[in-house]
């Protein structure tokens, strides 16, 4: 997931760095292009929009005809940039120093409208030399500023999106080329490719070192259901792989306690959602024992009265 969302954040950067900004395409900002890049980032640090990404999604999911998040609360989309963000420029002092506190970062919680710089931006990532006269001629290569912004100071590059995405309440037309320009297939697709959602998720986080140990904390779990839904249900299996026989008991408790839970009590015998009917067995004597001393049923395949 990371990964996702680290190269989503580079072409981001690239889409805007290496393709928008050079209008003519020969690989280097002139004098030109860099005023209007600046023009642009300054112009967007006075807009501040409240983003609608997951709003915008979620009609557009009802508008297919998709089921949205039961349990699951989104919180943060890919649309908006990366949401792990430096907050300020990186302390050289402290920056390999194992032993220094982390530096202060943005996390999905935080809007992306009120991720605003508390430095001069322009000044720390672009420096007065950028629109100097003195440089007229000189030319910016768009892979050295891409890298820079990405990777040497990548405080700078989540800015930058921040500061950009944040102008505009929808979208990331105003970071992309025009669609006439020969990358812009490419870079949409790549969007599209890693683009990803982060939501808090609640679950239940099993820790059975016994059969004795899964039948408690699987109860426990029930009881939760009761009171509150549950988006996922984790089980570690942490137990000696020496013992046999114990791992045999565990195993066999562990499937008949699944079996239960997804029908397996029900007058069709009922399946796991990734189970083939055709490989479906009925509830074994430990999943039986299991069930029949609760009051609880388990969880899909409930629909009908259980035998």
């Amino acid at each position: 997931m990371h990964y996702i969302m680290e190269r989503h954040r580079e072409i981001l950067l690239e889409s805007y760095l290496v393709h928008r900004s050079d209008a003519n395409g020969d690989g280097v900002l002139d004098m030109e292009e860099r005023q209007v890049l600046l023009t642009h980032v300054q112009t967007a640090l006075q807009q501040n929009f409240v983003r609608q990404s997951l709003r915008e999604q979620a009609i557009a999911m009802h508008i297919a005809n998709l089921s949205l998040p039961m349990v699951s609360r989104p919180v943060w989309s890919s649309s908006d940039g990366y949401p792990f963000a430096f907050k300020t420029p990186s302390n050289s002092t402290t920056e390999e120093d194992i032993n220094a506190p982390d530096e202060p970062m943005y996390n999905p919680n935080d809007p992306p409208d009120a991720r605003i710089p508390e430095y001069d931006f322009v000044e720390m990532c672009f420096t007065t030399n950028f629109l100097q006269s003195s440089v007229v001629d000189a030319k910016v290569d768009t892979q050295m500023l891409f890298h820079l912004l990405s990777k040497e100071y990548p405080y700078c590059g989540d800015m930058l999106l921040a500061i950009l995405i944040s102008s505009s309440p929808v979208g990331l037309h105003h970071l992309l080329p025009p669609p006439s320009h020969p990358k812009y297939s490419y870079l949409t697709h790549q969007l599209h490719k890693y683009a990803y959602r982060i939501s808090e998720t609640s679950s239940e986080f099993i820790m059975a070192n016994s059969d004795e140990g899964l039948k408690k904390a699987f109860f426990r779990t029930l009881e939760t259901l009761e009171h509150k839904n549950l988006a996922q249900i984790c089980v570690n299996d942490d137990y000696e792989y020496s013992n046999a026989i114990f791992i045999q008991r565990f195993d066999t408790m562990f499937k008949g306690i699944m079996q239960g839970y997804f029908g397996g009590l029900t007058a069709d015998g009922g399946r796991s959602p990734v189970e083939k009917v055709e490989s479906v067995e009925n509830i074994n004597d430990a999943g039986k024992e299991f069930w029949s001393s609760l009051s609880l049923k388990g969880g899909p395949g409930y629909e009908q009265d259980a035998i």
